[in-house]
């Protein structure tokens, strides 16, 4: 005697009709779990000690490290760092918070190569000279985007070459660079 196989059940069948319904079920789900998730739209970073640390590559390297001063509580440095970039060339970088909600970085070393330089304004394209103060800057337009750069070029070995690339406006560019100031070693 055989023993009877039990019947299938109608849902496990795979009709079209439960197939909607438990899609339905998942929609749902998923549209609960991404109505309780957090989304965040913008990270602050922390603040950090952009004069200490520029301080202390003054003191080591002897270079005439620069940095802004007076430019107000709404310019918020947010990295600070001393490491090789391009071509192994040594580089202190700062990048800053601007009142626009916007950055600038601002990289500075000595004896650089054409490709540090390319590569620190962003690969833009040379597009005339601007005047700030009594230094006269290489302006660069970096793709598309109305982005810019400015570079300061050192000579040789012992000269500071300076760059700054903004994803704001020119504007906020030029007052960043006017401030501008010679950093006094550490020690």
């Amino acid at each position: 005697m055989s023993t009877p196989q039990p019947q299938r059940s109608a849902y496990s069948m795979g009709s079209l009709p439960n197939m909607v319904r438990s899609m339905l079920v998942l929609g749902v789900i998923v549209a609960a779990l991404i109505a309780i998730v957090p989304r965040v739209s913008h990270v602050d970073r922390p603040a950090v000690d952009a004069a200490g640390k520029g301080a202390y590559v003054a003191e080591q390297t002897g270079w005439p490290v620069e940095l802004p001063t007076g430019l107000g509580a709404d310019w918020v440095p947010t990295v600070a760092s001393d490491s090789p970039m391009t071509d192994k060339v040594r580089t202190f970088t700062t990048v800053w918070s601007t009142p626009d909600d916007a950055h600038v970085a601002l990289k500075e070393a000595v004896d650089v190569t054409p490709g540090w330089l390319s590569r620190s304004v962003n690969d833009g394209t040379r597009s005339g000279e601007v005047q700030i103060g009594s230094r006269t800057w290489a302006r660069y337009v970096i793709g598309d985007h109305d982005e810019f750069a400015y570079a300061l070029n050192g000579s040789g070995a012992t000269g500071l070459t300076i760059t700054a690339t903004t994803t704001g406006s020119e504007a906020e560019l030029r007052t960043f660079l006017a401030a501008l100031e010679r950093v006094e070693p550490a020690g």
